[in-house]
């Protein structure tokens, strides 16, 4: 190849990947503080789960108080209500919440059970969900959730009557726990299981449509409230490294749970084995009305003030760009992000936060 022939071809490669950078999409997520609840005359045991209404009224979940409290849209306290118990608007280890789109509350147990209310917390049904974990809100008649089977856990959704419909991602035992006998002699399942790399089964739900993902795959799964997939969003990337340190940050932890729990030597060093090279793509996706939000592993894991990267999508699956943020919500409406905060004494509050996504210049 002559002089200037090769002088043109890298002013080619100069010229492509000039463009490549230009058109990379970056995004600014602008917050505003609005209000702190939780401070002042009201303690939470736990926040679980929140929703809002088509009134921007919001619903904060304590599992713990086995109580829901509803809010104006200005943060006034309008009522609560729930109770420990098995009656008719009582929870057991209540889990989520959600809006329906007939502008009733659905609030789910950790196990089986899903009670239907208005929202003035009357209570309207249960619906008895047996063996299915987790189960969770996706339209009328609908449930998602997740079940064990022998060798692994998969994602599944479910009708009125527990009938399976249709089953979706799978996360194999042996790669989130390890089974070995205890001092006993009796084969026992240890589970330690970060979600920087042991595979999740994710959901989330707002409204008409929802999401089913598992981490260590950049595939999401978007569903309406009939549990149609209308559209899958992937992306070609790899997962980042588990460097040096951050293995030593998971070698620590491992040694120190397995001493507190009493693991036999053999089990430490099987779970410490099982660490693998790579992170999982992401540990939360969470959805609003119109967006998509997927919050990525933070480039260092041992390091709360690295920021994290959140890819943002549309609800027809288009790629709109990444932004970053320093702390991951629990919910995000069409308007609003809320997050769960904690004081120097522990004591857990709410913050809620306007938002806005700019592209960034």
């Amino acid at each position: 190849m002559k002089k200037n022939q090769i002088l043109g071809f890298l002013i080619l490669l100069l010229v492509l990947n000039s463009s490549l950078f230009s058109l990379e999409k970056i995004l600014h997520l602008r917050l505003s503080r609005l209000l702190e609840i939780g401070k002042d005359n009201l303690m939470f045991a736990s926040i679980a789960s929140i929703c809002e209404d088509d009134d921007s009224n919001f619903y904060v979940l304590d599992k713990k108080e086995h109580k829901v409290f509803k809010f104006s849209p200005e943060g006034k306290l309008i009522l609560t209500f729930g109770r420990k118990g098995q009656g008719p608007g009582d929870f057991m280890q209540p889990n989520r919440i959600s809006c329906s789109e007939k502008g009733q509350l659905v609030i789910a147990n950790e196990l089986y059970d899903v009670s239907f209310l208005k929202r003035d917390g009357t209570f309207l049904r249960r619906v008895h969900l047996n063996g299915r974990i987790a189960p969770c809100y996706i339209g009328d008649g609908l449930f998602y959730s997740w079940i064990w089977m022998p060798e692994d856990k998969r994602q599944v959704i479910v009708d009125d009557d527990n009938t399976i419909l249709k089953t979706f991602f799978k996360v194999a035992r042996d790669s989130f726990s390890v089974t070995a006998p205890d001092s006993s002699g009796r084969l026992v399942m240890f589970n330690y299981a970060p979600d920087v790399y042991a595979p999740t089964l994710l959901f989330a739900h707002s409204k008409s449509h929802s999401v089913v993902a598992v981490s260590d795959r950049y595939e999401i799964h978007i569903l309406n409230n009939t549990g149609k997939i209308m559209t899958t969003i992937q992306q070609d990337i790899q997962p980042d490294d588990i460097k040096k340190e951050e293995k030593k940050y998971f070698v620590k932890d491992i040694d120190e749970m397995g001493k507190n729990r009493n693991w036999p030597k053999s089990v430490t060093r099987k779970i410490i084995k099982n660490i693998p090279k790579k992170k999982n793509y992401f540990d939360r996706v969470l959805l609003s009305e119109k967006h998509i939000f997927v919050f990525r592993i933070r480039k260092d894991i041992s390091n709360e003030l690295v920021s994290i990267p959140v890819d943002i999508f549309s609800l027809d699956g288009q790629y709109l760009g990444t932004a970053s943020i320093d702390k991951k919500p629990l919910f995000i409406s069409e308007k609003y992000m809320y997050f769960v905060q904690s004081d120097d004494q522990g004591n857990l509050y709410l913050l809620k936060m306007s938002y806005q996504i700019k592209r960034k210049t």
